[in-house]
């Protein structure tokens, strides 16, 4: 009976509300119980979908949003890409678990898939709420620092020592790699809290950009700073650092290569000819790609006698455990295994691709979809870049390169827990801020000083 504390979330959401609206509702109470309770903090209801925090928390929002935003609402593409990805996931998932378990699903993909792409898409509407949104989902990460280090320290979290007499049963995500702690937060695993935490890092250089730091801060932020003056450097900085230690102690390389990537790609922005610059962009990008795959074949292979070191062990389960799994995709390819119904080989349970897992649970045509919902977010963003006036640094390149580094850290782990919804919560922003009237407006604060001259190769780069 404990576990029905998660309706607390939806008396929250429903009571800010009423009181302060519906912008508020996302920003005080969604994003924070969102980001704060793990997945597997749920309740099971017989014969009703299992709701977890963030998805009883979600359910008024989405209703008043459905209510007071239905007349804006637009059928677009990517509006269509992600309706044949629901309809068809939900469809095989039926025909493989049967309806009880596909019901449940579709409650998912309601609450976890398409009510954060209705919030990013219809409540963060204007240049405001992307400011507010963006430093809301960075001041959660910078209260998070501490929880990294003391799970680093106790190899315990201290979400789960706190909230887990309510949800027995419920396991924190903790690994240990090099005998220390891998850190996970509240994100289930350390991959997944790494790839939340590059996509954070990515919205605070944004924030970096458009001056948000450089302003008077109140409250506990503007207490931070001032207890932290010894260390002369700009607040912007601070949060940096605190986000690339969060990182680092995750010890998780995929989503450390995938910010790399992203970076590059956003940086492809702020240069004079950015059609150049993207062009060399993508060669370097299938190079390197092309050199990495050979490095690593050569890496995970082992010469007579040899011994391959841990780390290139982890890599080859990687590689072996979808040579294996391959037989199983081809047999069920058009509507895969189910869900929680898809074969398991022992000792290879864990499926660290998200894509092979998604063909492997609802057929090659479900990953394709997905991929090319990818491609034509990462694409449509790029061009919508491209369009930015000379001398502004394009929000469009920042949310590809959040896309990218995505993409990328999906190739090594499965897309689970926060990431899901966060994913679609920044396809729906994206969108949001490619239709907007306003979107001419400037991203460069009046303040920011000029870093270069007008006939400069680039300007202020954003990692």
């Amino acid at each position: 009976m404990t576990r029905y504390i998660v309706f607390l979330a939806t008396l929250l959401a429903l009571r800010m509300i009423a009181r302060r609206g519906l912008t508020q509702a996302v920003l005080l109470v969604w994003i924070p119980i969102f980001l704060v309770f793990p997945f597997n903090f749920f309740v099971t209801i017989p014969g009703l979908p299992d709701p977890n925090l963030m998805q009883a928390a979600i359910l008024p929002i989405l209703v008043v949003l459905l209510r007071d935003k239905r007349p804006l609402m637009k059928f677009g593409r990517m509006e269509m890409l992600l309706a044949i990805y629901v309809v068809f996931r939900v469809f095989v998932d039926f025909l493989s678990r049967g309806y009880s378990d596909a019901q449940n699903y579709a409650f998912f993909m309601l609450a976890s898939l398409i009510g954060p792409y209705l919030i990013g898409r219809y409540v963060i509407d204007k240049r405001q709420m992307d400011i507010a949104t963006a430093r809301m989902f960075v001041l959660m990460f910078v209260i998070f620092f501490p929880m990294f280090v003391y799970e680093l320290k106790f190899w315990v979290s201290p979400v789960y020592k706190l909230f887990g007499i309510f949800f027995p049963g419920a396991g924190s995500g903790l690994s240990v790699r090099y005998g220390v702690a891998r850190t996970a937060g509240t994100f289930e695993h350390p991959i997944l809290a790494c790839v939340m935490i590059v996509v954070v890092y990515r919205l605070h250089r944004w924030l970096t950009w458009v001056g948000e730091w450089d302003k008077p801060q109140r409250g506990w932020l503007s207490w931070l700073d001032q207890i932290t003056r010894w260390m002369r450097i700009p607040l912007a900085t601070k949060i940096s650092i605190l986000l690339i230690l969060m990182a680092i102690m995750t010890i998780s390389r995929g989503p450390w290569i995938g910010g790399f990537v992203g970076a590059a790609m956003t940086a492809v922005g702020n240069f004079k000819n950015r059609k150049k610059w993207l062009v060399i962009f993508a060669l370097a990008l299938v190079m390197g790609g092309g050199a990495g795959k050979m490095a690593l074949d050569s890496y995970i292979t082992p010469k007579e006698g040899q011994i391959i070191s841990g780390e290139a062990q982890t890599m080859l389960y990687r590689k072996e455990m979808i040579d294996r799994y391959k037989e199983f995709m081809y047999e069920k390819m058009w509507t895969g295994w189910g869900l929680t119904t898809r074969p398991k080989i022992r000792g290879m349970e864990s499926i660290d691709n998200a894509f092979f897992l998604m063909a492997l649970q609802h057929g090659l045509p479900a990953m394709l979809i997905f991929v090319t919902i990818f491609l034509y977010a990462i694409i449509s963003q790029i061009k919508f870049g491209l369009k930015a006036p000379p001398g502004e640094s394009p929000l469009g390149f920042t949310f590809a390169g959040i896309y990218l580094a995505a993409f990328i850290s999906f190739a090594t782990v499965y897309m689970g827990a926060h990431t899901e919804p966060m994913l679609f919560l920044l396809l729906g922003w994206g969108e949001s801020i490619k239709n907007r009237h306003e979107t001419g407006i400037t991203t460069r604060p009046a303040t920011t000083p000029q870093h270069s001259g007008s006939n400069a190769p680039f300007r202020r780069i954003l990692y």
